[in-house]
């Protein structure tokens, strides 16, 4: 998706996220005016714990992954 399409999406109200493993364990999400990614959630022991958490969070049906 290009930057243009990702502000439409991100302003009809959805949020973008992804995971990340560097340089920690982390959930990332698209945000601003640049749909820059910044970290949503952080500190988690494993990569399973993420994972798990990251499902969870998709259940929302404004959040959609990257």
């Amino acid at each position: 998706m290009d930057i243009s399409s990702t502000r439409k999406v991100i302003a009809a109200g959805f949020r973008i996220i992804r995971c990340d493993d560097y340089p920690s364990i982390r959930i990332k999400e698209r945000t601003g005016q640049n749909a820059a990614w910044v970290t949503l959630e952080s500190g988690f022991q494993s990569k399973a714990a993420r994972d798990r958490r990251f499902k969870e969070l998709l259940k929302d049906q404004r959040i959609i992954e990257d």
